[in-house]
């Protein structure tokens, strides 16, 4: 059986991972809805400009989840290794 505490990194390793793909799609739909839109006017550059911003904000922040996930089923490879070492005769 699998230590309880690597099976725990392992899964908030997946929980962050999952997170981070919902925060990446956030504006997805905002940017598919203003893109189907014709419009314009002098906010129009603006507004678009601003989409674009979250776009890359919420990217940002998606890939340092996915890294602080990374760093976790790292240390759940580490804790497994220690445990194998440890249960060698």
């Amino acid at each position: 059986m699998a230590d309880p505490a690597v099976q725990e990194l392992r899964e908030q390793a997946s929980k962050l991972r999952a997170f981070a793909d919902h925060v990446q799609k956030l504006p997805d739909r905002v940017d598919g809805e203003a893109a189907k839109m014709e419009w314009s006017g002098p906010l129009t550059d603006r507004v678009r400009g601003e989409i674009r911003t979250w776009k890359s904000r919420c990217r940002d922040v998606a890939d340092r989840i996915r890294e602080e996930a990374e760093r976790l089923e790292g240390e759940a490879r580490q804790l497994a290794d220690k445990a194998k070492a440890g249960a060698r005769p």
